[in-house]
């Protein structure tokens, strides 16, 4: 049996139940702002299980588990935001026991992505397996910026973990470029600041167990894609299947690797001068709309890794 852990409005969940359901493979989804309102999970030494809904989930009986996209627990309504709080720690302490005594096959185990999911660590990484980065700083000191502006002649800003946040009328989502006039004499807490890196396109790579599948991105047409190829019209963007040199693949499998991972999709660049430059890796990001636009076939392999098949 493999599990999903997923959410609702998880559409990749719903591409890869259609490779699962072509193969008349069982699984189960868990999304997980059901628990614990209408989900439970028991554990022993000797026996747990998930019940979602009215189908109980013996822990022996999961094979493999796709760690997807889960969100935090969600409690019954009419708690305090103290007892709110009190309850979503306990929930998840309890759903944290379960996965980490879970014997099974994961894409990827959640303490894999954990350790994966910090962008200074992986640019160090990156760096010492040999891949080219970008000059980059994390600071509140706008001198440190002024300075790398010197020396690189244009600055991007990204976010450090979720780009998802609003502030003073102006998105964090995608990476900027930034101008010193911006950012005002004081900084109130740090921002990954980068040198901009001169691109032909980006490239995607994405490693589910031993495989490394890229695509190549390209927006010429689009100049707010230039520095963040997902700010451009998506039909001005333009995806085919990339060949990537051997130890390049290599490298992007051992950083995958090196952090316990099952699966990672790597951002890259290539350079006018035909050199690559890494970005950062999301242990857990978006893939199907690679498949989609590229016909690489993603899904049939990430279904053969839970499935163990050689």
């Amino acid at each position: 049996m493999i599990l999903l852990v997923t959410n609702r409005d998880d559409l990749t969940a719903d591409w890869l139940i259609v490779e699962l359901q072509r193969r008349d493979v069982d699984y189960v989804r868990f999304n997980t702002e059901d628990y614990p309102q209408r989900c439970s999970i028991r554990w022993r030494v000797d026996a747990a299980s998930l019940t979602i809904g009215s189908s109980k989930l013996r822990a022996k009986d999961i094979t493999a588990v796709w760690y997807r996209r889960p969100v935090a627990p969600r409690p019954r309504p009419g708690l305090s935001p103290d007892e709110e709080a009190w309850v979503v720690r306990e929930a998840s302490a309890a759903l944290d026991g379960f996965w980490r005594t879970l014997d099974a096959r994961w894409v990827s185990q959640p303490d894999a992505i954990h350790r994966a999911d910090s962008k200074p660590q992986q640019l160090a990484d990156a760096s010492k397996l040999g891949f080219e980065i970008p000059d980059t700083e994390i600071t509140s000191d706008v001198e440190h910026v002024r300075a790398l502006l010197n020396r690189s002649g244009v600055v991007v800003c990204k976010p450090l973990r979720d780009g998802r946040v609003r502030r003073r009328g102006r998105s964090l989502l995608f990476t900027s470029r930034i101008e010193l006039d911006d950012l005002g004499s004081v900084l109130e807490e740090p921002y990954l600041f980068q040198g901009l890196v001169p691109k032909r396109y980006d490239i995607r790579v994405t490693v589910i167990g031993d495989a490394v599948l890229a695509a190549r991105i390209e927006t010429d047409g689009a100049p707010d894609g230039r520095i963040d190829w997902r700010r451009a019209p998506p039909a001005d963007v333009r995806y085919a299947p990339e060949e990537l040199p051997d130890d390049l693949a290599d490298r992007c499998r051992l950083l995958v690797n090196h952090y316990g991972l099952a699966f990672g999709a790597l951002d890259l660049a290539r350079r006018p001068d035909g050199g690559y430059t890494f970005f950062e890796l999301n242990p857990n990001g978006q893939w199907a709309f690679v498949e989609q636009r590229t016909g690489l076939p993603l899904r049939a392999r990430l279904v053969d890794v839970l499935l163990d098949v050689r």
